[in-house]
């Protein structure tokens, strides 16, 4: 089952590693549709291109925006969840909740690229939510293996 309504975001990063090992992990874990916003430095001139290569090669899609501002303007999410440590969230991930949430619309799924990743006023922008059996700060990409590895594992239809 690919996440057709599911679209994942790392946001502000600068580091060319955490661009691509995003865009493997999304695919990876049937993520279709992979996006990016506020990346610099060699993340923006050579982790796109080359994550841009893999994302195609599994016919994924990759988009890559200036910032959060400009995603949701273009994208028009129904619902967005920001998945930060747990000081910064009052709720774990709501795994029922997203799957009823896929099944009306497109969900945004924002992860931070780099420490701190998200600024106080983007966390405003949709529901924080933590991993739950997460004791301590991870890396992104850490972060969003976890987050679609307990998304798949908690298909309804398996």
């Amino acid at each position: 089952m690919v996440f057709s309504n599911l679209f994942m975001l790392l946001h502000n990063s600068h580091s060319r590693s955490f661009v691509r090992l995003f865009a493997d992990t999304c695919i990876a874990l049937q993520c279709k549709t992979v996006l990016f916003s506020k990346i610099t430095a060699s993340a923006a001139s050579i982790g796109i291109p080359e994550a841009q290569k893999h994302v195609l090669k599994y016919d994924g899609n990759l988009l890559f925006f200036t910032d959060l501002e400009d995603v949701l303007t273009t994208l028009q999410p129904n619902t967005v969840f920001l998945v930060v440590a747990q000081k910064y969230a009052k709720e774990p991930v709501p795994f029922p909740d997203i799957h009823t949430a896929l099944n009306v619309g497109k969900v945004l799924v924002i992860v931070g690229g780099s420490s701190p990743g998200l600024t106080r006023k983007e966390l405003d922008l949709g529901h924080c939510i933590f991993l739950p059996s997460v004791l301590y700060d991870l890396n992104p990409i850490a972060q969003t293996a976890l987050f679609l590895g307990g998304l798949l594992a908690s298909r309804p239809d398996v």
